[in-house]
């Protein structure tokens, strides 16, 4: 097993040899350790720093084994850490109970370094491939959750429209036809940039693909997500301001800035009452590349932006007009911003609007 990133494991034992003997074993193979003589100072230690693992000895006054793994396995941010038992009485029933509070394993008192080494060694590992297939499970859940909702829309649209066609409930006179096609047209280019930006994710999420970094013209990309959601402002009667510094470049992969950048200019549309106005643009502040989208819509409370920029989370919200979206889209803003090697930032006030600021390398 690799060492890449250094484990700390904790060693709770009433003996102080115990601890030292245990400890040195541990640290020789690499790892580190802190020790904890009580199962309340094993709780007090977890409160301070989570560890990548437990060896816990079973016997010890006031709070024994069992009770500290079951305290441990109570607590949901502390429920996955593997827990050792470390124990000199072997009877059958001993054991089953601390399976059924929650070890993953036990060592018998003395053991045997290379025995310490291989089961510590062992359930780390598993505990790492736990969380592993638990995050690509939740990418592929959110996975659907996007195709499901965002793809079906504009979906809808068309098959709608071509459906009224079909009945003979538009005609088609020559600027009416016209005007269908190119609102179909818009409609199925928003899909398709849509279903590749969800495709390359998905790559990326499962690793299987890297971004392709290139010096990219900001103004090309905004005027291109402006163009796309221009009906959607359109609709509700909101003016979009578009002010991008020239000869602008980043160093980043295109189709993901795109998708970052169409986010977050459709969540200001969305929650910008009719009338509004939306402002997006570019230029270079502290030697970076700044993309900023602006609106004087509903606005956040801090509360929601802390939750913009807590690791996994999303959440929905209706738009002014009831529009309705998976709350996934900044999911897939922080993911994209993240592995683009740069960073995002957000002012709000409720009523008074939202900015967001996307920050890149610039292309030097």
């Amino acid at each position: 097993m690799s060492h890449d990133k250094k484990h700390l494991i904790y060693v709770i034992d009433d003996n102080p040899m115990n601890l030292l003997l245990t400890s040195k074993i541990l640290e020789s193979y690499g790892f580190e350790t802190q020790t904890a003589e009580s199962g309340a100072a094993a709780l007090q230690l977890i409160r301070q720093q989570r560890p990548s693992l437990i060896l816990l000895d079973i016997n010890m006054p006031n709070m024994d084994g069992y009770e500290v793994c079951r305290r441990i396995k109570a607590k949901e941010d502390w429920a996955d850490i593997p827990v050792i038992f470390l124990t000199a009485n072997t009877q059958t029933e001993n054991l089953v109970e601390g399976f059924n509070v929650g070890g993953v394993d036990y060592i018998t008192k003395p053991f045997r370094r290379e025995e310490l080494w291989v089961r510590v060694s062992t359930h780390l590992e598993l505990a790492e491939s736990r969380r592993t297939i638990i995050e690509m499970n939740r990418s592929r859940d959110r996975l659907y959750s996007i195709i499901a909702h965002d793809i079906r829309s504009p979906l809808s649209g068309i098959l709608q429209t071509l459906e009224a066609i079909d009945k003979g409930y538009i005609g088609l006179n020559g600027d009416e036809l016209r005007e269908i096609i190119k609102l179909l047209g818009e409609r199925t280019k928003e899909t398709s940039t849509l279903l590749n930006s969800l495709l390359q994710w998905t790559r990326i999420q499962t690793d299987s693909q890297q971004l392709e970094f290139k010096a990219t013209d900001l103004f090309v990309l905004i005027q291109s997500c402006v163009d796309l959601l221009r009906p959607n402002a359109e609709q509700k009667e909101l003016s979009i301001e578009v002010e991008v510094e020239e000869e602008l470049k980043a160093w980043c992969d295109e189709l993901s800035i795109h998708t970052v950048v169409r986010n977050l200019l459709s969540n200001a549309i969305k929650f910008t009452p009719r009338g509004g106005k939306v402002r997006i643009g570019a230029g270079k502040k502290d030697g970076q590349a700044m993309i900023y989208v602006a609106d004087n819509g509903v606005g956040m409370d801090s509360e929601t932006v802390e939750r913009i920029f807590a690791k996994d989370q999303h959440f929905t919200s209706s738009g002014t007009e009831n529009e309705q979206g998976t709350g996934l889209g900044l999911m897939l803003v922080k993911d994209f911003v993240k592995k683009n090697n740069g960073s995002l930032q957000v002012d709000s006030e409720p009523g008074e609007g939202t900015e967001f600021r996307v920050f890149l390398p610039l292309n030097n």
